[in-house]
């Protein structure tokens, strides 16, 4: 635990800590490092939920 919380201190401080982004898809609590500019979730799985949920409340 303490390895992990040295690595996420030193993520912070260098200048990738400016690209950590958090996924927003709802059920999602995950963080990534944004390198691309319009990536809003930390991986497919997420974006595919979101867009599913989305696609099924416009034919509601």
């Amino acid at each position: 635990m303490a390895v992990l919380s040295d690595d996420a201190a030193i993520l912070l401080a260098a200048e990738d800590g400016a690209l950590l982004a958090q996924c927003e898809a709802t059920p999602c609590d995950r963080f990534y490092l944004r390198t691309h500019a319009p990536r809003r979730w930390c991986s497919t799985r997420c974006g595919d939920r979101v867009r599913a949920a989305r696609a099924c409340a416009r034919k509601r």
